[in-house]
């Protein structure tokens, strides 16, 4: 009987003390409530540790009374005694020292701690994006990246955007990859233009992106990735630099609904300036006629455009699921009259947590549509402002404005009232009304993923994605319209695009520590792209063709069917695999190790079906490995190296028949690499070393990057012999070198920071110099980007020289630097030649923050020194005798001229007006004349605003309001219009303007509000 009960209690006792060990769970962050990967957890006095995952999650056993540590790099290490609880959730404020201790969202999503990071990877809160709001979320970085230079479109509200980040590398495209919670984003538009006259069907069009259709309100934050280092994970996507945007995720423990509504007036405030003394000869349609007064009408064609934004958003959470819906209405009006833009932005998210916490299931779709009436156009065709421009003074523009058509009894219809028939000048409101145009945008974003946390230091996640962008063009054109332009029945031209990405991946995620000292992360995984770039459908009754009667606007009504097509941009298929891992020693030396293969479908046929990108990266923290001062924080020095590249055009190694539009019998294949020849991918090599130090309580701080690459085997197209057995047109081949090299600053000072007052202060500074160090000798050593036509402007690449050469006419002159006259008094010209570049030599910028108890205030000011810019407005301005230049000099009893006669060296020092500016000026003339120095300091951001008392008013979270302003103002500028803003945001059409839409300045009010 006492060996049964001694053995009775022997159990019991066993059962007691086991039933005292638990799982002890629970996440950690910071102070923001942001997770902390990598963080330690161990049991006080105990053998027993454990370590967050990137999600910040951890478990460890543990018993009652026990004694569990937390600590993490640059936070105060807490002790937190366990009780009754089986969760432990805990929130890590700064230490003393404040090192960098953030985690930044990196390649597919991955979260890594800053001090680990081997590259330069800069964050944006989404305060930023959305303080000083613009319909297009891009639009708001500018200033605010090092390296990043950003490009307004002149399309107005709703146009696209040009990002470079770190210099132009590719001669078919250097615009980043845009991803969303680490899933690539397909950012295709329906083209750009790059026609110097403007096109002739329906002119200078933005045909607009995908990324500035999305709700700046849906993000909580963007992280730019500018080396190949940082991007290699992507592999041919990333080779330009990447630009991660991060989703809004609902709060545990409450429901919220936010609402923010941006009211913002918008002015035209970067014109040309226009002579008033001065009108022209009657029926003349130039400006050279007797001095004579005139009103200045244009400043009164521009209107006030008003744009709203109105945003709503509602999110809930538990400890199993999360919901999120948000919505966004935008409308706006243009400067321009009838332009008018409306915006819908739906978006819903939802995640679940199965089989104790194991399994997260996550689901997310947006859906944007977009319309816009008479989307600006630049260039010489189609554009109102030609006509509001060039309209010969001493004519009475209200009247023309009143009056744009009068009844035609001869053909019984309205037809164009206006003065003169050039072809590049139309009744301004004749084309908007009569030209009208209507753009529709539709785009929808929906992704899945799984993620199944298998053990403490392995979880498997997968992720499909879907993206689908619709476009459509409308433009009608009425009977009478400019002959150039259309039909004496009028013309109709309609274009539908339609572009899809489906994308999905599967990686599994090692997290774990090697003894004490070392830490283990890794990433394997595969991925597959699918993507169809613009497969259109143009139908378009032409000039020549025409409609059958007049003004129907219907396919039927077609005279024929010869401009009409379909056809597609790209349609291809990338699979990958990649691996990413991290070595860490004593959370102080960091090494990564990358490497990804991609197979594309347009590499077929290739000796090479397959490339491989490699990066390696060294970081190590000096502040952990040897005592520093004590002001020092924190330091850091780190090194990577990369490659990465492009792929090549689709339809090359698999040569496809082309049926060119209006091309009769022709049908072959347009390209195809030389026979006995094959075709590999672009080839991008980069190294980046980089140090950052946080010092006096991490009161200030500074990052330093050195960068160079060099992109090689570019894709370019010869042209082929004719009669070639291939039947082509062009051969594809690799050649070319773009060189790129910068230095990258980024300081941070919090100058002031008291209870009640705090001033803090940013600065970026980058300079970049890139060299095109190769061009194959079948192109001459250069490659034209913009093809002049008749104009005097050309775009191009030259071997030898920076990306991006503007070249142009200038006049002849001699030894002593004097223009060269022939016998008749006229110039003598040289052919093209180089005029400028249109690369900045430097870009600045500051920013300062105020806050005085609930006052805030923010201002940003934004600079890029060097560079040229040439206006073509300007010199047809002057051609035609309406720009203030030709009535001062005609004031002044002509131009004063430092010239010579070439036959006799007799020298001549005026020249009159007119004269001078017909042969100088015009789109045809001496184009040299007209390059300006690109220089520009604006005040690009303002916010003044207050932060409401929550207690005063109860049901009310957080609220504030601020009067915001965006281009408030130049502190300085040289040229004429304002340089920030592109013709195009692809590759041609850049430093130049050819009637663009005058920069805005814009005024408004924004409100915040969380419930």
């Amino acid at each position: 009987m006492k060996k049964i009960f001694l053995i009775f209690m022997i159990v019991f006792t066993a059962q007691v003390s086991l039933a005292q060990v638990r799982n002890v769970k629970g996440v950690i962050t910071d102070s923001e409530g942001v997770p902390l990967p990598g963080a330690s957890v161990a049991v006080q006095g105990g053998q027993k540790g454990a370590t967050t995952d990137f999600d910040g999650l951890y478990t460890i056993e543990a018993q009652k009374g026990q004694t569990l540590v937390f600590s993490y790099v640059g936070l105060e290490t807490q002790s937190i005694v366990v009780g009754d609880a089986a969760t432990i959730n805990v929130k890590m404020g700064a230490a003393a020292t404040n090192a960098l201790s953030e985690v930044v969202v990196t390649s597919l999503g991955i979260k890594k701690t800053r001090k680990s990071l081997t590259y330069s990877a800069q964050e944006l809160k989404g305060e930023e994006l959305t303080r000083v709001k613009d319909a297009n979320l891009i639009n708001t970085i500018a200033g605010k990246i090092a390296g990043v230079a950003v490009t307004k479109s002149s399309g107005g509200t709703g146009g696209s955007t040009k990002v470079v980040i770190r210099g132009n590398s590719s001669v078919v495209n250097s615009q980043p990859l845009y991803v969303i919670d680490g899933i690539p984003m397909l950012n295709a538009g329906s083209g750009q233009p790059n026609d110097t006259f403007g096109s002739l069907s329906g002119g200078n069009r933005d045909g607009g992106d995908a990324v500035s259709l999305i709700n700046p309100d849906d993000y909580e934050g963007m992280t730019v990735l500018k080396g190949a280092a940082a991007s290699v994970l992507y592999g041919s996507q990333g080779a330009n630099g990447v630009i991660l945007l991060s989703s809004k995720k609902a709060k545990n423990g409450k429901a919220n609904i936010t609402a923010s509504s941006v009211t913002t007036f918008e002015s035209a405030a970067y014109m040309p300036k226009f002579q008033s003394d001065y009108v022209a000869v009657k029926g003349a349609d130039e400006t050279w006629g007797a001095k004579q007064k005139t009103d200045d009408y244009v400043k009164d064609f521009f209107e006030t455009g008003v744009t709203q934004i109105t945003s709503l958003g509602y999110s809930t959470a538990n400890d199993y699921s999360s919901t999120t819906f948000s919505y966004a209405n935008t409308s706006a009006s243009g400067i321009i009259p009838g332009n008018t833009l409306k915006k819908n932005n739906f978006g819903v998210r939802q995640t679940a947590k199965f089989f104790q916490d194991k399994l997260t299931f996550a689901a997310n779709a947006n859906y944007t549509s977009q319309s816009v009436d008479n989307k600006p156009v630049n260039g010489l065709y189609f554009n109102p402002l030609t006509g509001v421009y060039l309209m010969p003074r001493g004519n009475d523009f209200n009247y023309y404005k009143n009056n744009y058509e009068v009844f035609d009894p001869t053909r019984n219809l309205m037809a164009q009232n206006w003065m003169t028939n050039r072809d590049i000048m139309q009744n301004p409101y004749w084309g908007i009304n009569r030209n009208k145009s209507e753009d529709t945008n539709d785009f929808f974003n929906g992704a899945l993923a799984l993620n199944y946390k298998a053990t403490t230091w392995l979880s498997i996640a997968a992720r499909y994605n879907y993206n689908r962008i619709s476009s459509g063009y409308d433009k009608y054109i009425y009977a009478t319209t400019q002959g150039a332009l259309s039909h004496i029945n009028g013309r109709y031209y309609h274009e539908d695009a339609l572009s899809t990405q489906r994308y999905a991946d599967l990686i599994a995620t090692i997290n774990t520590k090697i003894g004490s000292d070392f830490s283990f992360n890794a990433n394997v995984g595969t991925s597959v792209r699918n993507t169809m770039i613009n497969q259109k459908t143009i139908l378009d009754s032409g000039v020549g063709g025409g409609l059958k009667y007049a003004n129907w606007f219907t396919l039927h009504n077609f005279n024929n069917n010869a401009e009409n097509y379909q056809t597609i941009d790209s349609n291809k298929e990338i699979q990958s695999i990649f691996a990413a891992t991290t070595f860490g020693y004593k959370d102080m030396l960091f090494l990564d190790l990358t490497g990804r293969k991609d197979w594309s479908s347009t590499l077929v046929n290739t000796e090479e079906g397959g490339y491989f990108y490699p990066s390696v990266g060294l970081t190590a923290l000096i502040s952990e490995m040897a005592t520093l001062p004590e002001f020092i924080n924190y330091g850091k020095v780190r090194v990577a190296y990369a490659q990465a590249g492009n792929d090549v055009a689709p339809f090359i190694t698999t040569p496809t028949n082309y049926y060119p539009q209006g091309s009769g019998t022709k049908y072959n294949p347009l390209v195809a690499p030389k026979i006995g020849t094959s075709l590999k991918p672009e080839l991008k090599s980069e190294y980046e070393i980089g140090t950052e130090w946080r010092m006096f309580n991490s009161r200030l701080g500074f990052e330093v990057s050195y960068y160079h690459s060099e992109t090689k085997n570019q894709y370019l197209q010869v042209v082929a012999p004719v009669g070639n057995v291939q039947g082509v047109d062009f051969y594809g081949i690799n050649a070319g070198s773009i060189e790129n090299k910068g230095i990258e600053l980024v300081l941070n000072a919090g100058i002031v920071r008291g209870d009640k007052f705090s001033w803090d202060a940013a600065v970026n500074y980058s300079q970049n110099k890139n060299k095109v160090k190769e061009i194959p000798e079948e192109l001459g050593g250069r490659i034209n980007l913009t093809n002049p036509g008749v104009n005097s402007y050309r775009y191009s690449l030259i071997e030898g020289r920076p990306f991006g050469v503007i070249e142009g006419i200038n006049i002849k002159k001699d030894a002593q630097g004097r223009s060269l006259l022939n016998d008749d008094g006229t110039f003598q010209k040289t052919d093209f030649e180089e005029v400028g570049n249109s690369n900045p030599d430097f870009m600045l910028s500051l920013s300062n923050s105020f806050k005085f108890g609930p006052f805030f205030a923010n201002i940003l000011i934004d600079g890029r020194f060097g560079g040229d810019v040439m206006s073509l407005t300007e010199a047809q301005n002057d051609s035609f005798g309406v720009s203030k230049a030709t009535g001062d000099a005609r004031n002044a009893g002509g131009v004063n001229i430092n010239a010579v006669r070439a036959s006799d060296g007799v020298a001549v020092t005026k020249m009159d007006a007119e004269s001078y500016y017909k042969q100088v000026g015009g789109r045809a003339g001496i184009s040299g004349e007209y390059v300006y120095d690109a220089t520009n300091v604006s005040v690009r951001e303002v916010s003044v605003g207050y932060t409401f008392n929550p207690k005063a008013i109860p049901f009310i979270q957080t609220a504030s309001i601020s009067l915001i302003a965006r281009n408030l103002f130049f502190i300085y500028k040289d040229a004429p219009f304002d340089p920030n803003v592109a013709l195009s945001t692809g590759q041609g059409l850049q430093g130049v303007d050819i009637y663009g839409l005058p920069s805005t300045r814009s005024i408004g009010l924004n409100l915040n509000v969380t419930f």
